[in-house]
């Protein structure tokens, strides 16, 4: 579905009974009007949401979806993913398009979650809540999420903490860094404390690595504390890739 407008009074009319993957890019729509469309929906397991126009709360229930993404310009207030029972994967708004509130309040099959990134001024998962990607308070977990895609301003070890005591069965965690020369990543934490440190978390990625003081505190935190790590991988700019500045960060990061 591209570039058309639905208006609230044409909506109802609207049922796509075996539709099984939908994709709105340019769509002048309100909130009242998706939400009753995606009603009518009964078999929808993939929804794309781009750079639509119109929708200030997005309030999203279904029994049957898999996937939501929301791969590029995506302006809204609020964004609720109030009951699926199926989802699997959800991919919010990319950091520079998003400033809006995320709840997820039902999602018991959540698997992989994110870009997850400042942008997301307020993220509710469950009782959870991050502000600006720190943990005000973590009293709901979520052990069915794998995957996080997260970016942090650093990197943030400790808001990176926060998120993984909210996934304690994580098993792969990207990190894409921006960085921040006065970040300092010195953190004393229970070592049973997040779970997925000592027994989940086998792949850790870390994008745009230059290979400072805070991002091999960062990088030095995971090598030394997740225990059953299998693999960990750089992403560095192209000037860095030479012999020397590889066996400096070896040393540094004490592999």
């Amino acid at each position: 579905m591209y570039m058309v407008t639905i208006s609230d009074l044409s909506a109802p009319s609207l049922h796509f009974p075996l539709l099984k993957q939908l994709t709105m890019r340019g769509v002048t729509i309100s909130g009242e009007a998706l939400h009753s469309m995606l009603s009518r929906c009964l078999s929808l397991e993939s929804l794309l949401l781009d750079f639509n126009i119109g929708i200030a709360r997005i309030c999203i229930s279904s029994p049957t979806l898999r996937s939501i993404s929301f791969p590029g310009t995506f302006f809204f207030k609020e964004l609720v993913i109030e009951d699926t029972p199926c989802l699997e994967r959800l991919l919010p708004p990319t950091p520079d398009h998003c400033m809006g509130t995320v709840r997820v309040i039902r999602a018991p099959k959540l698997q992989g979650f994110g870009l997850v990134s400042k942008g997301i001024s307020k993220l509710h998962i469950g009782t959870t809540v991050f502000q600006e990607m720190i943990a005000i308070s973590v009293t709901t977990t979520m052990r069915t999420v794998k995957v996080l895609v997260i970016e942090s301003v650093g990197p943030n070890l400790d808001a990176v903490i926060g998120f993984l005591k909210c996934f304690p069965c994580l098993e792969r965690l990207y990190v894409i860094s921006r960085q921040c020369n006065e970040m300092k990543n010195v953190l004393k934490y229970d070592p049973l404390d997040p779970e997925c440190l000592e027994l989940h978390l086998k792949r850790v990625a870390l994008e745009n690595y230059f290979g400072n003081m805070a991002d091999v505190d960062f990088a030095k935190f995971f090598v030394l504390n997740a225990k059953v790590l299998e693999q960990m991988n750089f992403a560095v700019p192209t000037y860095h890739r030479n012999d020397k500045w590889r066996s400096d960060q070896h040393k540094l990061l004490q592999v």
